[in-house]
């Protein structure tokens, strides 16, 4: 996405010795919990995300409106939310301008009012973008020209959508470049949204695997880690619940004729808890924040996988998983972590495990 607008100043004064603070405090935290939980966990440290140049993937902007006048607000994971150009700073630079067209089109080609926001979604390696437009369900069919609009007028933009209409104007499927492979997401389906440290998060999974035979993917969203561990050869199984990840995982399928890999919209925990595997190469587990499910470390060490690969958001629930499969049987190899949320209190983690 490239534009010769102007930038407005970024508000980012002292923004580095704010975030190494706010870096080793965390990286503080980590260890104390590994302390207290007396998980042997080699830990290396917390890689740190250059929060001086933009990483977000995925912004959202609400629009609000009083006096008559219309104004469009960011968030700023530092203090909360700001007015649009404040918040910029966190997007890579080259897109901020874009930013500010699809802003400015938006109001001024929504004289009724409709448009309560938008998403903008990158995808890694190209910097293209969709948007996405929150609107009332009445109302917003009228946005279609709209969105044929902000396709012509934001340079970059590959699709345009208003979700509760069902609208979607151009293309609705991201192609993100990781490890030389594309894999699509759908612009609703969850994917992975800082763009400077997810290529260091996906070689921490895949560099200890090789080229698995059978893979088992839980909580697979588009299939972003089974899809980079694949060959047309290798026998994939994943499950997730959200409908939009499993029709990317599919497209991927299709894309990259993986001939013996299929995808199942189905809850993860359920499908662990009903499936047996014998002995596959690898099981990826990534829950959501939450953790896993009741049983699934157990289901999955029932298996008798050679590897598994745990990856999740939240330390708390990231070592409480740790320690289930460390009961079950496994012995953790090491914990990488990644701070793909700078400025709050989420955190990327990769436990590799091998059986005991």
């Amino acid at each position: 996405m490239r534009s010769t607008l102007p930038v407005p100043a970024i508000p980012v004064n002292d923004l580095t010795p704010e975030y190494e603070s706010h870096l080793a405090a965390k990286e503080a935290r980590v260890r104390a919990l590994l302390a207290a939980c007396a998980l042997e966990l080699p830990f290396a440290g917390i890689l740190r995300c250059p929060v001086e140049h933009g990483w977000r993937g995925h912004a959202s902007f609400r629009v609000f409106r009083g006096g008559g006048e219309a104004r469009a607000f960011g968030v700023d994971p530092r203090r909360g939310r700001v007015p649009l150009e404040e918040a910029l700073w966190t997007l890579p630079e080259e897109v901020r301008p874009a930013a500010l067209r699809a802003r400015d089109l938006l109001l001024r080609g929504d004289p009724a009012g409709a448009v309560h926001g938008f998403e903008l979604r990158l995808e890694h390696g190209t910097r293209r973008a969709h948007l996405a437009v929150s609107a009332p369900r009445e109302g917003a069919a009228a946005l279609e020209p709209l969105c044929r609009m902000l396709l012509d007028g934001v340079p970059g933009l590959l699709g345009a959508s208003v979700p509760s209409a069902g609208i979607e104007a151009g293309e609705a499927y991201l192609a993100n470049r990781l490890r030389g492979t594309t894999v699509l997401a759908h612009h609703r389906a969850f994917f992975q949204s800082n763009l400077r440290l997810v290529p260091e998060l996906v070689e921490a999974v895949q560099r200890p695997l090789g080229a698995p035979a059978a893979v088992v993917d839980l909580y697979c969203g588009a299939g972003l880690h089974s899809v980079l561990a694949a060959t047309p050869r290798t026998r994939v199984v994943g499950a997730d619940n959200n409908r939009w990840a499993i029709e990317s995982a599919r497209r991927n399928v299709r894309l990259h004729g993986l001939a013996r890999a299929e995808y199942l919209r189905e809850d993860a925990a359920r499908f662990a808890a009903a499936r047996a595997f014998d002995a596959p190469d690898v099981v990826f587990v990534n829950p959501s924040r939450f953790g896993c499910g009741p049983g699934v470390p157990e289901a999955v060490a029932r298996w008798r996988p050679s590897a598994v690969c745990l990856v999740s958001c939240s330390i708390d629930a990231h070592l409480r998983d740790a320690l289930a499969f460390v009961r079950a049987g496994y012995r953790p190899l090491a914990l990488r972590s990644f701070d793909m949320f700078p400025f709050s209190d989420f955190l990327e983690s990769v436990t590799h495990f091998a059986p005991a």
